[in-house]
């Protein structure tokens, strides 16, 4: 471990040196100005003191930061935070905006007013593709070209409170976005965690005509919260997912089995085989007899059993065979 982190380079800012970090600093350049002298590429590196946020307009890329990868393409935001290695191949004529601020500029009580850097600032780095076009996007790309040309120069001494305004703007800005995206990744793991437990228990229960308030009831959740999950991951509400089910287990029955249609009816929880012969119909578009005959695996002698395939006869001659009421 240790023989690889001495191969991790770490500047202040990336290719000058180690030098300490001042409580004010900030520096803001284009995405070209340092990728187009190393050939688009910047090698594995880390930068103790400094958050880093970067917004790709034009090109693309790959992040590659603590053994993941994401690919890069406008409008892509990446926040980086202090410390954290990371590297980054553009292709040639990529833009946009690199800013770097030191970590304690972000305790800067006028920014701090209007951005908490929390999580963002000391946690995992986080990367987020806005749609092209986006409003945020734009605005973000303004602000920051608007802050390279107040920067532009040599920026020495305390940090004016127009620039300071506007970097916590920018920040804000950035860390909303930011923070919605990590919430909506929570919200997507929680829906389809509910899902999967859902259907784990309509894999028990669908035999047994389990309401979706017994189900949502069981799984601790409203109907209104397991329905809206099961349409966003499915497309389907629960109860046609539980239909589903029983139309499956009805098919793998009538394949691959000899039990008659009021049979698996019964045993699929119908009352009354005419109500499964209409629903077999509804879902599956034929009869439960016509999708026998035309995907039963067992030959007929088979389905008709030992005595009726001696005397020749046939699936759909015996009693056992035919579906009561069925269409």
């Amino acid at each position: 471990m240790s023989a690889q982190r001495s191969e991790v380079s770490r500047y202040s800012l990336y290719g000058e040196g180690n030098a300490a970090i001042a409580p004010e600093f900030l520096h803001i350049e284009a995405i070209s100005d340092r990728s187009s002298r190393f050939e688009w590429t910047i090698s594995p590196h880390s930068h103790p003191g400094i958050f880093q946020l970067l917004l790709l307009q034009s090109g693309s890329g790959i992040l590659a930061s603590e053994g993941a990868e994401a690919a890069l393409r406008p409008a892509a935001l990446v926040a980086l935070p202090s410390g954290c290695v990371h590297a980054f191949r553009f292709d040639s004529g990529t833009e946009g905006w690199v800013l770097s601020i030191a970590a304690d500029l972000l305790g800067d009580a006028r920014i701090a007013a209007l951005f908490d850097a929390g999580d963002l600032a000391g946690g995992a780095p986080r990367w987020l593709q806005l749609p092209v076009g986006d409003r945020q996007a734009r605005r973000l790309g303004w602000l920051l070209a608007d802050l390279a040309e107040a920067l532009a120069g040599d920026r020495s001494g305390s940090l004016p409170n127009p620039v300071a305004a506007q970097l916590a703007l920018v920040l804000s800005i950035a860390g909303a976005l930011l923070a919605e995206d990590q919430e909506e990744v929570h919200t997507a793991a929680h829906r389809a965690d509910l899902v999967r437990r859902f259907r784990q228990l309509a894999e028990q229960h669908f035999r047994e005509g389990w309401s979706v308030a017994r189900y949502a009831a069981a799984l601790g959740a409203t109907v209104p919260t397991l329905t809206r999950h099961c349409r966003a991951i499915s497309g389907k509400a629960p109860g046609e997912l539980v239909l589903d089910r029983v139309l499956l287990e009805a098919m793998r029955a009538l394949t691959y089995t000899r039990a008659s249609v009021s049979q698996i009816a019964d045993d699929l929880g119908f009352a009354d085989p005419a109500y499964f012969a209409r629903f077999f119909k509804a879902r599956a578009g034929m009869t439960a007899s016509a999708f026998r005959r035309e995907r039963a695996w067992l030959s007929p002698a088979a389905l008709a059993g030992p005595e009726r395939s001696a005397a020749g006869a046939g699936p759909e001659s015996g009693r056992a065979d035919r579906p009561r009421n069925a269409s």
